[in-house]
């Protein structure tokens, strides 16, 4: 798979990406990806990283992104709020 093919198939995936963090794509070089987070921790804007080197990686970090997503929401929406 060339180059090209990795940056299409990755962005593809990262548009799977399904939560109000908001992430964007830092780099693309070669199999690396790199993914930056802007997140905010009083006041202060404080990017995190996150460098995958595979398909596979990226996979499962959208999965688990994804999953802590739904699991906010699943908190927030019931009636059992975790700091009640």
């Amino acid at each position: 798979m060339d180059d090209r093919d990795i940056e299409i198939r990755y962005r593809r995936l990262f548009g799977n990406l399904r939560t109000r963090k908001k992430f964007t794509i830092k780099s693309i070089e070669g199999p690396t990806i790199t993914i930056e987070q802007d997140e905010e921790i009083c006041g202060q804007k404080e990017p995190r990283l996150f460098v995958l080197n595979s398909v596979k990686e990226l996979d499962k970090f959208i999965t688990e992104e994804n999953q802590m997503e739904r699991d906010i929401e699943s908190q927030l929406s019931g009636n059992k709020m975790p700091y009640r």
